[in-house]
């Protein structure tokens, strides 16, 4: 499991960037785009704000301009871009919330936006975690689009195998930016190596959209209050399921299986792996390195190699796709042994 901010890193970087916030609601009659070989910018009330990738993004959606049309014309043609996009927001005639963070917009969305802060989410699992025993944060990220809170409990733990136990979690995600819901996903956590793996496709996962009545000025959107309960309540439910025994046997079960089935040939199941679940050179010969060193040559320990292999992810969010993949492995593997349903990998990689 990849690491980032601790849990105090993580507090006060949401305290800081909640005194950087400001939204406004424009009507997209009042909003003009200004694009130079460095940046785009859009104008309203009178102010340049430049826009952050998220926003440049939307903006191509609200338009219906292809943003890979956006990339190309706007490094070798900025007037021409400025050109379709003004003509084109003339005739939308809606209004669009802006939310930005230091002078800069981060995310164009509509008039439908329901908010969930970051700084009420996390409050709101501390305040959970606070009832539930053993269960602590173990790592935590930030970016421009998500934060992800990972927790493990101290309790909820099994042996795979004598000396090789696994502590039963959640992973939390929010957006502030329109790029998903509040989301909870049970996540387990090896503990002879700190492997993470998240485990969605095990367990319906609770989500809390974005999405609520419409608002006609941002004074209005600013008193819609957060639906603490609500999401207090998605939380509580997702981790009392997580935390059962009864769910997270199964999952156990599934890694006892694994450590079971043996590769018919490793180097090319890795290759057939990487294709499957889109992963580039790079990762796949890391995942190589870790399956050498990890001397296991079953379905289990292709798993463990591909988790492993996440912690050496550059970026937090596609080490948390790594975690995530490591897990579909293991579904996917189990389906394709058993016959009790169509998994991705075919019985030319399993034994």
């Amino acid at each position: 499991m990849k690491t980032d901010l601790n849990l105090s890193q993580l507090v006060s970087q949401l305290d800081y960037l909640s005194t950087l916030k400001k939204d406004y609601l424009i009507s997209t009659d009042d909003i003009s785009v200004q694009t130079n070989p460095a940046e785009s910018c859009i104008n309203f009330q009178g102010v340049s704000y430049p826009m952050q990738e998220t926003a440049k993004r939307q903006l191509s959606a609200v338009c219906g301009i292809p943003y890979s049309y956006v990339k190309r014309i706007g490094k070798e043609y900025p007037e021409l871009l400025d050109a379709n996009y003004n003509g084109l927001l003339r005739n939308i005639h809606k209004n669009k919330l802006m939310r930005t963070i230091g002078g800069r917009v981060r995310a164009i969305l509509s008039d439908h936006y329901k908010k969930y802060e970051n700084e009420a989410v996390l409050a709101t699992i501390l305040s959970v975690l606070d009832n539930i025993k053993g269960l602590n944060v173990v790592s935590s990220s930030l970016t421009a689009e998500r934060m992800y809170v990972k927790m493990v409990s101290e309790i909820e733990r099994v042996d795979v195998k004598v000396g090789d136990s696994v502590a039963f979690g959640a992973i939390i995600t929010n957006s502030e930016v329109g790029m998903g819901s509040i989301t909870v996903n049970p996540f387990c956590m090896r503990l002879v190596c700190t492997n993470g793996m998240a485990l969605p496709k095990y367990l319906g996962n609770a989500r809390r959209i974005h999405l609520g009545r419409k608002f006609r000025t941002i004074e209005e959107y600013e008193m819609i209050a957060d639906d603490i309960d609500g999401i207090r309540g998605n939380i509580e439910e997702c981790l009392k399921e997580a935390l059962d025994p009864v769910f997270y046997m199964k999952i156990v079960d599934k890694m006892r299986m694994a450590a079971e089935i043996k590769l018919v040939a490793p180097f090319e199941s890795i290759d057939k792996v990487a294709k499957l679940y889109g992963l580039d050179e790079r990762e796949k010969k890391t995942i190589t390195v870790h399956y050498i060193a990890g001397k296991d040559e079953t379905l289990y320990g292709l798993v463990n190699a591909v988790t492993r292999a996440s912690q050496d992810m550059q970026s937090y969010v596609r080490a948390t796709e790594m975690e995530k993949i490591g897990s579909d492995i293991l579904f996917d593997g189990i389906l394709s042994v058993t016959k009790k349903g169509s998994g991705m990998l075919m019985d030319s990689v399993l034994e």
